[in-house]
């Protein structure tokens, strides 16, 4: 039996209603038998494995709730740029029904977008078009009878180089973007076409493959700069995709790049990097500018006298990354609590804070 809707054994039956009475009194509005098999497929109808899975979920819906990001969120006017490199259009649906979407990741200023744009809001931007994604899913799905819950990427690699990617940021954002996607949109990825991959894209990929589960492995289709063409119209019809990609379709005025829907960017100008609009003023009484070597640390001790305070900090650094962590002490030992978290020199300003609910010291 497949494991979805109304093609269920009895043993997939039994696992479903399982689930269903382990989490009845904190199942979320939009989580019907769909979502729930979409788990369980996931971990292969192993209850233990696939409860563990969905309570970590409800704690990521704790702090990114679908409802916000279907009726609230919008990408802030300042990072509209994150949204348009970002959230590729949807091009159309494949013979099948499922929308598909063409990323130029080749063509994407990736070290100046990480420049401009601080890791939580790339995450929230993300969390959104993909909860987005899923109601647009939702509203088709109901438009046509049949239901529809996965999606189909074209990621185009041509003209992709390491000076783009080289960077440990880069890698970093990889790691989270694929554990989010994982973890919390389990069986919503239908197929992913990776084309036109650089000489060096298995040595890449071979330090991501550990963090994709087996079934996620074999709906990625990989090619060089050939086949892949035949393939992609063996599942879309030829209207929705760019001439450039084996399809028929221009854009209004006969450009056969489309570049409408398939966007080819612009380096970010650097005065919009975080780290030239969002500095300290060095001339503020509160702002104290130090060197710290490398190898080397720096403390500052701060007293708490009154239990409630809150202790906060705003940091920048040049020409460099560097940790800060937080230290509290009542008597001679010391212990960290606020881990040690890097800064980079290209995102300018961060800042944090904590609530000591202790007199003591803090550094």
């Amino acid at each position: 039996m497949s494991g979805y809707v109304g093609d269920l054994s009895p043993s997939q039956e039994e696992a479903l209603k399982q689930m269903k009475e382990i989490f009845k009194d904190e199942m979320l509005p939009r989580h019907d038998d769909h979502l729930l098999l979409q788990f369980l497929r996931a971990r292969r109808f192993d209850l233990k494995k696939t409860e563990d899975m969905y309570r970590r979920h409800l704690e990521f819906r704790k702090e990114f709730p679908e409802d916000y990001f279907l009726n609230e969120y919008a990408p802030p006017k300042n990072i509209q740029i994150l949204a348009e490199h970002l959230l590729p259009p949807i091009v159309g649906y494949d013979k099948e029904g499922c929308p598909v979407r063409l990323v130029p990741v080749g063509h994407q200023d990736i070290k100046g977008l990480l420049c401009c744009v601080r890791r939580p809001e790339i995450r929230k931007c993300i969390t959104w078009f993909l909860d987005t994604d899923k109601e647009e899913m939702r509203k088709r799905s109901k438009e046509t009878g049949v239901h529809i819950e996965k999606r189909t990427f074209i990621f185009d690699l041509d003209g992709l180089s390491l000076r783009q990617i080289y960077r440990r940021d880069v890698y970093e954002l990889a790691i989270s973007f694929i554990k989010l996607y994982e973890y919390n949109y389990p069986e919503n990825l239908k197929m992913a076409f990776i084309i036109n991959t650089p000489s060096f894209f298995y040595c890449l990929f071979n330090m991501f493959k550990a963090l994709l589960s087996e079934d996620t492995m074999k709906k990625l289709k990989i090619y060089g700069c050939n086949g892949w063409k035949e393939d992609l119209r063996e599942h879309m019809d030829a209207d929705i995709l760019p001439v450039i990609f084996g399809g028929t379709r221009t854009d209004p005025d006969g450009d056969p790049t489309c570049p409408s829907l398939v966007r080819v960017f612009n380096p970010i100008p650097k005065e919009l990097y975080l780290r030239n609009v969002n500095c300290l003023n060095q001339e503020d009484e509160n702002v104290c500018r130090v060197v710290v070597g490398r190898r080397s640390k720096h403390s500052i001790p701060l007293k708490v006298d009154v239990p409630g305070s809150t202790v906060g900090w705003e940091v920048e650094c040049s020409k460099c990354d560097i940790k800060v962590s937080l230290l509290y002490s009542e008597g001679k030992c010391p212990e960290v609590v606020v881990k040690p978290k890097v800064i980079n020199s290209d995102y300018g300003l961060e800042n944090g804070c904590y609530l000591a609910e202790r007199t003591g010291k803090c550094e």
